[in-house]
């Protein structure tokens, strides 16, 4: 696990790339998944948790998609890699169903803070679909003990790349 704090300006970069996010989806008619006291905190939070992985990776910042999530959010060396976030550290990797895992790998990335995020790891697509949990109110669940290291997604990159 690995800590990334977002400065003032990053958090700034958040609030608009989310905003933008939240009224892309509403007017193509989209709605959230989850019900929030405010209706912009699930694009905020996702966009700061992508923004701590660009971070760590030294990647483009988070991108406003046009239209619907593509299922996933970065490529490095044709890995493909979907940053879920979540409120909680005690909080896992979850998706709704095991189809809505596009990407190669997925990364969980939880809020610590206001300005804290902890990378906790990552996951392959078909790792995912042999230890998730089914959740009782549908869904599936990986248990945090099941992700690697963040590390070994930055040298599995590194290895591809070189080859």
């Amino acid at each position: 696990m690995i800590d990334v704090t977002l400065t003032e300006e990053e958090q700034l970069m958040c609030q608009e790339k989310a905003e933008a996010r939240y009224k892309i989806a509403r007017e193509l008619g989209l709605t959230q998944l989850r019900i929030d006291t405010s209706p912009r905190n699930v694009e905020l939070l996702g966009v700061q948790g992508e923004m701590a992985f660009a971070k760590l990776f030294n990647l483009h910042t988070p991108m406003v998609e046009h239209g619907a999530d593509a299922g996933w959010d970065y490529e490095i060396n044709g890995i493909t890699i979907d940053v879920k976030t979540a409120f909680k550290p005690s909080h896992r990797l979850l998706f709704r169903e095991l189809s809505a895992f596009k990407a190669r790998v997925a990364v969980l990335v939880v809020k610590i803070d206001e300005d804290v995020f902890r990378i906790k790891g990552w996951v392959s697509k078909k790792n995912f679909a042999n230890w998730a949990e089914l959740m009782d109110d549908d869904g599936f669940a990986l248990p945090n003990d099941r992700l690697r290291k963040i590390q070994n997604l930055w040298l599995n990159a590194a290895v591809k790349g070189l080859k």
